[in-house]
């Protein structure tokens, strides 16, 4: 393991932006370096070689003057110690004096006295090569360069030495007429020491150029651990977390530049989806309880709408069972009445009389009970639009209490109402809505103890868009068995002779003919609470609106 995470990190580092960053400011460094080294380089021999030009020029200057009048003179031993004590300089190799033939008459080197050099040489060619005339040498012609058999590189300046009329007169030259030049002067520099002074110059830059790589790569290294490096591992530490699920985790990282500005969008970005976890969290959590309430909701609407289609079926067969009942049963009235009169005016005993009236008037009276069931059920099956128009909610209320009025009085029921401050306006079918508060008052004081007593409650609240009335009583209450069935047609708690049970199925239906609905809530021997809820711009079946037909 320990073999293995050496290279690893290794390979890590290599791979890491980094290194490649690292590795491009080095590049650039070096070649950079490189390129100025050589051009420095360049330049510093190129200077070094002017400047050893310059000294083995004014060298030789200096030889000409020294010797100069020596040689007007004729003093060959003067110019010989001149030339030797000249050439003992540090840096001068040699220095020689060649006449028009190519001799050598004065030389450091006693040994090459005498000596004839040929013009194809590195110190004639200068001069003869071009058949250039010795009067037209540049200067830049008279320095060369070349290596000894020892391999020490030398440069030599030659001076032409001209024939002055100084030398005519001395009478020991040639005449002024005779040649222009007398001869050359030929200074010799060893150039050893500005070569080894450029090895030490080019050794010592390698090694700046190789530091100053070191420090600048140390440096950018440095400041990419610090600036690049350290951030990113930040930024990958809180991507990693969050992957993991950890959406607390926020980047700590200050500053305006472009990292800092991905941290800040990084924890954004963690904060968005925190708070996302949360709601979802929060929703999983509700979401049992709320599946159960869209069930009872559910529940409640397919009840309604079951309810619904019992109530448009029972309601086609009402009407056709009422309107086959209703003749006969006018019929039986009307003859039972004209039976009655017939009996009355016979000769029949009184006893007679009265038994058969008592028997004709109970067949009146179940007649009309009858009659009166057919009314409720052509009532119930009839269903046309609602007639709707502007009325005042509060005023429709007042009616229906004035209409069951003595009925809670006989009841001994006490009331409390409480009517819709403010604007009570509503569009509806104002015969509808009281038949239906007069039912639902009805069926309150009905549901009172036996003997009376109790209280029934009005209370009438609303919105904008709808106004509920609602009707309480203090009665006996509803089974909870018995409550979600009070709304179908010829259900009943009371006792047959009571009542056949369609005021509960008239009102259901007036509800739903406004757009509205009745909800209903009891408890046994607490009392029941009706709320019957229209809107204030109610809608009829026929989908006319706001009265207009």
């Amino acid at each position: 393991m320990k073999s293995w995470a050496p290279g690893r990190l290794a390979r890590q580092f290599f791979s890491s932006i980094v290194f490649r960053v690292l590795a491009s400011i080095i590049t650039i460094i070096v070649v950079v370096s490189a390129a100025y080294s050589m051009v420095s380089f360049v330049l510093v021999r190129d200077r070094w070689t002017s400047l050893t030009y310059d000294c083995a020029d004014r060298t030789s200057e200096l030889v000409k003057a020294a010797t100069h009048y020596g040689m007007l003179l004729n003093r060959k031993e003067e110019v010989h110690h001149t030339i030797r004590q000249i050439a003992g300089s540090q840096g001068v190799a040699g220095i020689r004096i060649f006449n028009k033939s190519g001799t050598i008459v004065f030389s450091a080197d006693a040994a090459q006295i005498g000596q004839t050099v040929n013009e194809t040489t590195d110190a004639c060619l200068g001069c003869h090569q071009d058949n250039l005339p010795k009067s037209e040498l540049s200067q830049a012609g008279r320095a060369r360069t070349y290596t000894t058999p020892e391999g020490e590189t030398i440069l030599a300046v030659i001076n032409p030495i001209h024939n002055d009329p100084e030398c005519g007169n001395g009478g020991c030259h040639a005449n002024a007429g005779e040649g222009a030049i007398l001869g050359v002067l030929d200074v010799q520099m060893s150039l050893a020491g500005m070569e080894a002074e450029l090895q030490k110059s080019q050794f010592h830059m390698v090694w700046m150029t190789v530091l100053l790589i070191l420090l600048i790569g140390a440096g950018a290294m440095v400041s990419m651990v610090l600036w690049v490096r350290r951030p990113l591992r930040k930024l990958y530490a809180g991507t990693t977390a969050v992957a993991r699920g950890d959406l607390s985790t926020r980047i700590d990282i200050q500053g305006h530049d472009e990292i800092g500005s991905v941290a800040r969008g990084f924890n954004k970005m963690a904060t968005d989806l925190e708070r996302a976890r949360e709601e979802l969290t929060q929703w999983s959590e509700t979401l049992e309880e709320k599946v159960i309430e869209k069930t009872r909701e559910l529940g409640r609407a397919e009840q309604q709408v079951l309810r619904m289609d019992k109530l448009a079926s029972l309601g086609k067969l009402s009407a056709t069972v009422a309107h086959e009942l209703n003749n006969p049963l006018a019929g039986i009235l009307n003859y039972s009445m004209l039976a009655q009169r017939t009996i009355e005016e016979s000769t029949l005993s009184s006893a007679t009389k009265t038994e058969l009236c008592r028997y004709l008037d109970l067949i009146a009276k179940e007649s009309g009970r009858s009659g009166d069931i057919v009314r409720n059920l052509l009532l119930f099956a009839k269903r046309t639009a609602v007639d709707v128009q502007p009325v005042g909610v509060n005023e429709i209320v007042e009616r229906s209490l004035m209409l069951v009025r003595h009925h809670l009085e006989i009841s001994n029921v006490e009331l409390k109402k409480q009517l819709l401050e403010g604007d009570d306006t509503i569009v509806c079918d104002a015969g509808q809505i009281q038949q239906a508060v007069v039912a639902l008052l009805v069926n309150a004081v009905e549901a009172m103890a036996p003997g009376g007593g109790g209280t029934i409650g009005v209370t009438i609240t609303g919105d904008a868009t709808h106004v509920s009335i609602e009707v309480s009583d203090t009665g006996q209450g509803i089974a909870p068995e018995t409550l979600p069935d009070i709304f179908e047609p010829f259900f009943s708690t009371k006792n047959e002779q009571a009542g056949v049970g369609l005021g509960l199925s008239v009102v259901f239906g007036i509800a739903q003919a406004h757009g509205g609905s009745i909800e209903v809530s009891s408890s046994p021997q607490r009392g029941t609470k009706f709320c019957l809820t229209v809107p204030r711009g109610a809608k009829s079946e026929s989908g006319e609106k706001n009265g207009k037909h």
